[in-house]
């Protein structure tokens, strides 16, 4: 006996070690979502196989597998596509990288476009870390977006904000895998889980392959620049997203947009467009920053404003 019991416990610390190293440590977060479907995307320390359980009772009922890539060491990046859903209805989900799950959390999609259904969105940027505000981002979300939304509104915070824009500087070093982690999903986690949102690179992202492995933003923009820019529509609006940085400031970019405003004229669905992008044209803050490509942005908005009535 005296030989037998140490091999038990070995292999039970064994097996107690192996289970608590796994851990999610990049909650659910949602993109690119239509009244039909939407992407919900996580991060694990480990890349046992990721499903997501989703229906619309806190009972779930149906399941989709994830695709996984890696991103940083023994860390993968999970993204699954939920279809066939019904739009303007609330969905439960939660996620499972092997035997560890997720919270339940919620999203409602987005209602059909020809319904033209009132939205509410959030436009923030420039979160990277200030190391003499380490938490200012956590405290932007939580007491500022969330506590104004949720005491100023009845119903749930996703009921009462429907996307958030984030034209760039997510992090401080793109290339740095922990600032992804701990300075922005962490410290906007609440707001991510239940509301999807639609960033554009900055400066500080530095054309990093994190920018493009997290997000999945739509697949609209030109040939060879895909998530560089692209467009959104969500009800009678539609998103824009451009890539202002220095190596992206193309007259391929120009010329697509141009061709997506001159198509948005005509669509009868589409009364606002937002375009967001990182660097200025003429700023008092950041003079380094300004752009000409901005400019000429702004033109191409301005012409199509006043020649289209929208």
């Amino acid at each position: 006996m005296s030989n037998y019991r140490p091999t038990i416990i070995l292999v039970f610390i064994f097996s107690f070690l192996n289970s608590s190293a796994q851990s999610i440590i990049v909650k659910p977060y949602l993109q690119n979502a239509t009244s039909n479907s939407i992407t919900i995307m996580w991060e694990s320390s480990n890349c046992n196989p990721g499903i997501i359980e989703w229906g619309t009772s806190n009972s779930l009922g149906s399941i989709v597998a994830a695709s996984l890539l890696n991103s940083q060491g023994s860390a993968c990046i999970f993204t699954g596509n939920v279809i066939g859903l019904q739009p303007e209805t609330k969905y439960f989900y939660r996620v499972a990288t092997g035997n560890v799950f997720s919270p339940l959390y919620s999203f409602i999609t987005p209602s059909l476009r020809e319904s033209e259904s009132s939205i509410s969105l959030v436009a923030m940027s420039d979160m990277q870390k200030d190391n003499g505000n380490p938490d200012k981002f956590h405290q932007i979300s939580n007491d500022g977006i969330i506590s104004h939304i949720t005491t100023t509104f009845s119903g749930d915070l996703n009921q009462n904000l429907q996307l958030i824009l984030i034209p760039g500087d997510l992090v401080d070093d793109g290339n740095n895998h922990d600032e992804w982690v701990n300075d922005f999903f962490n410290q906007g986690e609440n707001l991510f889980s239940y509301v999807p949102f639609y960033p554009v690179p900055g400066n500080h992202e530095n054309n990093a392959h994190f920018f493009f492995d997290y997000f999945d933003l739509p697949k609209n923009g030109s040939n060879g620049f895909m998530e560089h820019w692209w467009y959104k529509d969500v009800s009678n609006v539609r998103i824009i997203g451009l890539d202002s940085n220095h190596d992206y400031q193309l007259p391929q970019q120009l010329d697509w947009l141009d061709s997506v405003l001159n198509a948005t004229s005509s669509d009868t669905l589409i009364d606002f467009v937002f375009a967001q992008l990182h660097h200025p044209h003429h700023s008092e803050l950041w003079p380094p920053g300004n752009t000409d490509f901005t400019g000429e942005v702004i033109s191409l908005l301005e012409f199509f404003s006043s020649s289209s009535g929208k």
